[in-house]
């Protein structure tokens, strides 16, 4: 078996976040004590993945016990998790039954077609491991990629590729774009500089956002092209500049008419044309802490994780679904 390392803490990433330091309450000073802390709330759930069978739901969850708040519930909080349930879930597609299943996290997880396996990353490698439908065997562990850093594997429809990122490169290796076997043979390069590849239903095509940047490494857009593995050529879809230079996680839906990502914090959907851009959530949507959505097998709706790095409440950090064609969302998940 392959030697691997789990990670089982959520990162906490770092910004500023400000007190109302002019509450005339407390004659002008801070009412959170005068400090500004830089940390912000981790989300309890993330990574939500619909299973292909479409009877339930994986996701990485450490459940959170409580938030205190030291300075007052006007400013920031301490969170207290139960570190020791920190693992892999699932949770019927009803909302039932939610349960581990794994005692560790996995980064970018991503279901095979016939939901018998499931890819992750770990060291920036790509591995894979069986589901047994109730859990995962750790003897089954197959080590994809070797070298360069590896990131967001995507299966083909049919099960046989997976394609994924390359972000470093060494040797005459080219970043960007990969595909290869499910296997972790035939090792392919397809595009440069792209990110967060995606398949077509059709498993000809394969999705995937670059960035453009000046010369001095400012970013100046993003656009979403399509790398066609029969003819081995790429095409532009659609710039996304004009929305904002921060957009991620193009999805797919299942029947390849739409075309789902995250942008500035919510999900937007389009057609697969590059057409129809839409806006779906308005509250806030996870990107720090993992995979922010999932298209349900349907397509009918998406699964992801509500989020604001500014909410200290038990209301943060949960999982929503959101129908696609009525936009009515409804609260999948609750924290204590």
């Amino acid at each position: 078996m392959n030697k691997i390392i789990f990670s089982s803490l959520i990162a906490i990433f770092l910004i500023g976040l400000s007190c109302d330091k002019d509450n005339p309450s407390d004659g002008g000073k801070s009412p959170c004590g005068g400090i500004d802390p830089l940390i912000i709330p981790e989300s309890p759930y993330s990574n939500p993945i619909w299973h292909p069978s479409g009877k339930f739901i994986g996701f990485n969850h450490t459940p959170l016990v409580n938030i205190t708040y030291p300075y007052g519930e006007g400013c920031w909080g301490e969170q207290h998790f139960s570190y020791d349930s920190t693992g892999f879930w699932l949770i019927d597609s009803d909302g039932t039954n939610m349960h581990r299943i794994f005692p560790h996290t996995l980064q970018n997880p991503v279901w095979s077609p016939d939901g018998e396996w499931i890819a992750y990353v770990s060291g920036a490698q790509i591995f894979k491991m069986k589901f047994t439908g109730t859990t995962f065997d750790t003897a089954t562990i197959v080590q994809l990629t070797n070298g360069g850093r590896n990131f967001f594997p995507a299966w083909s429809p049919d099960g046989e590729w997976i394609a994924y990122n390359r972000s470093i490169c060494e040797g005459p290796s080219t970043c960007g774009i990969w595909m290869m076997s499910a296997s972790g043979q035939n090792q392919r390069f397809l595009a440069a500089y792209g990110n967060y590849p995606d398949w077509h239903r059709y498993a000809t095509k394969v999705l995937y956002r670059t960035r453009a940047i000046t010369r001095t490494g400012q970013p100046i857009g993003d656009s979403l092209w399509q790398f066609d593995i029969s003819t081995n050529s790429r095409g532009l879809l659609t710039v996304l500049s004009g929305i904002n230079l921060d957009n991620r996680y193009p999805k797919y839906s299942p029947n390849g008419t739409k075309i789902a990502f995250w942008s500035s914090g919510n999900l937007w959907i389009m057609d697969s044309t590059g057409s129809n851009l839409l806006q779906l959530t308005t509250t806030g949507v996870d990107v720090d802490f993992g995979l922010p959505f999932s298209w349900s097998p349907v397509g009918d709706k998406i699964i992801y994780t509500r989020y604001q790095s500014t909410d200290w409440t038990m209301k943060n950090g949960v999982l929503w679904t959101i129908d696609v064609n009525s936009k009515i969302e409804k609260q999948f998940t609750f924290n204590p």
